[in-house]
């Protein structure tokens, strides 16, 4: 296959890249996508997103966005935040305070301060946490193992698995159809 044409679009370094007689392919970020058929039969595509994670001035690693296109696994159009910095690698913590605050088992009470939220009383705990805090598992152990943060983690992400016809016979007829 021999390339018919290369057009340059847009501001960055991204190019259309034509061939004779065969359907159109993109190339950014050094990936070659195909936006026609390959979309159809994926069974997930994700995008990723990446801001600098800086202290002070000195770049210590990178945020990134895990933008689900499609996925049979993770419900469509989620966000997933990720953490990576050089010197620890991917956080284990990522992405965890933002459901938190999203699901309401944490608030922020002032700038720069995280409590976390008893979801039966609906009670502020006193004790407040600097983000920085937030990253260990004294602050996590009991968010994670609350059944209500567990339960909204898995509507908020998880696709619907399991049989069509849960609590339905399939008669004979309808098998067969």
């Amino acid at each position: 296959m021999k390339i018919k044409s290369i057009t340059s679009v847009g501001k960055r370094k991204v190019y259309d890249l034509s061939v004779k007689e065969a359907e159109h392919y993109v190339l950014e970020n050094g990936v070659v996508t195909h936006n026609t058929g390959s979309y159809y039969s994926a069974d997930n595509i994700f995008i990723l997103g990446r801001q600098q994670e800086k202290d002070g001035t000195e770049l210590i690693g990178y945020n990134f966005i895990i933008n689900v296109e499609k996925s049979r696994y993770v419900k469509e159009k989620a966000k997933i935040p990720v953490t990576v910095t050089f010197e620890g690698g991917i956080s284990k913590w990522s992405g965890l305070l933002e459901m938190a605050l999203e699901s309401g088992h944490v608030v922020k009470p002032s700038n720069g301060w995280y409590s976390k939220v008893d979801t039966e009383t609906g009670e502020v705990e006193d004790k407040k946490w600097r983000i920085a805090d937030t990253e260990s598992r004294e602050f996590w152990d009991s968010i994670l193992n609350d059944e209500t943060f567990q339960t909204w983690v898995a509507e908020k992400y998880q696709q619907n698995t399991g049989s069509i016809f849960k609590d339905e016979k399939v008669t004979e007829e309808q098998a067969d159809a």
